[in-house]
């Protein structure tokens, strides 16, 4: 439960508009990593093209965004990887491997879902409590589907990133920073 309180907690932070759809699919990439993706290789090369030539250069996000207890699953924020000039392909690659190689948990993933009941029913969190058991509800009824973005947050903050475990990362440097700031914050408890 900490690990989720953490986790949500920081995107919260970072996200304000975010919504219950978009810390869903936290959850989701956080047990699962990148293997519910079920496009070829080919289709996803061309989407990662088409969205490198579209990519502003910032650094508003970190460039690594540990979402894993162990903090070996990680957003890499396209953004800011290009800006800091880092091969992009090396993280196609990493992205490829992390499909192909990583098995998630789906007990995780229901173990994330309940965390975030628990953190609703406290009062946790900013959206009503009534519905958020109403989206979960439909959630586990229609056992745990891939979501995309919430528009309101495709529209607030355009994400741009890649779920990589940072065992298939070939940057040592970018892999330090997957590390978790204060494991005891981050423990899977």
């Amino acid at each position: 439960m900490k690990f989720i309180t953490s986790l949500v907690s920081q995107h919260l932070t970072r996200y304000p508009d975010l919504e219950l759809q978009d810390i869903y699919k936290l959850l989701c990439q956080s047990a699962m990593g990148a293997s519910r993706s079920t496009e070829s290789i080919d289709v996803l090369h061309d989407k990662f093209k088409r969205e490198l030539k579209h990519t502003s250069v910032s650094r508003s996000e970190p460039v690594i965004d540990p979402i894993s207890p162990d903090g070996l699953i990680s957003r890499v924020h396209l953004k800011t990887y290009v800006s800091l000039n880092y091969p992009t392909d090396d993280l196609f690659q990493a992205f490829i491997e992390t499909i192909q190689l990583h098995q998630g948990s789906s007990a995780k993933l229901k173990k994330f879902v309940s965390c975030l009941r628990d953190l609703s029913s406290a009062g946790q969190l900013p959206f009503k409590r009534e519905d958020t058991t109403e989206f979960l509800d439909k959630i586990e009824m229609n056992n745990y589907p891939v979501v995309g973005h919430s528009d309101l947050f495709k529209t607030q903050y355009s994400p741009s990133y890649r779920i990589v475990h940072m065992d298939f990362l070939a940057n040592e440097e970018l892999v330090g920073l997957s590390q978790p700031r204060n494991n005891s914050n981050m423990s899977s408890d």
